[in-house]
């Protein structure tokens, strides 16, 4: 049995969906005067913190091939292409506590969520390859991107944390 047709999925420079809640006034955590702020796992800052729909921007090498197969006039997207790394536009509050005199003091501190997010690599955002859900349309042997495919999480097997997916596919070509 066929499965469902989606729209076919090509590099074009549109967008990623993006992913995530913005609360900026959020209170990432409590830490001891001057240390380093904890880390958090993407699927908890997504409660917090936004990464906005992001240009799809090709970051490994494009197979020469890849211009034999076009969906309106665009190389097509297939499994391990790998983008621009997604990067948050949100801030999260870091409470210090240190001492003031005799007493102590919470200092609230802004810090751009791609810092406190383990998986954004210290503040220069996290990885996002495309994890074509076609098993039937392939092009040079690999499962060919389709709409609303993910570009990490949620994909059997995935391990990459982007929650984002594909966000934009051809309007007149379909895969199954």
């Amino acid at each position: 049995m066929a499965g469902l047709l989606k729209p076919v999925a090509s590099l074009n420079g549109m967008p990623c969906s993006g992913h995530g809640i913005p609360v900026p006034t959020a209170v990432h955590t409590q830490e001891p005067c001057k240390k380093p702020p904890t880390k958090l796992p993407i699927v908890v800052k997504n409660l917090t913190c936004f990464w906005p729909p992001t240009p799809l921007t090709p970051i490994n090498a494009i197979n020469p091939q890849r211009a034999t197969v076009l969906v309106n006039g665009f190389p097509i997207m297939i499994a391990g292409d790998t983008f621009t790394p997604h990067i948050s536009v949100t801030t999260n509050i870091v409470n210090y506590v240190c001492p003031c005199g005799p007493n102590t003091c919470i200092i609230p501190t802004p810090f751009p969520c791609s810092e406190l997010t383990i998986e954004d690599r210290g503040g220069t955002g996290h990885p996002r390859t495309v994890v074509p859900t076609s098993t039937t349309t392939l092009a040079f042997k690999v499962p060919v991107a389709r709409l609303l495919d993910p570009l990490g999480v949620g994909a059997p097997g995935a391990s990459l944390p982007c929650s984002s997916v594909v966000a934009y596919g051809s309007p007149t070509v379909l895969a199954s």
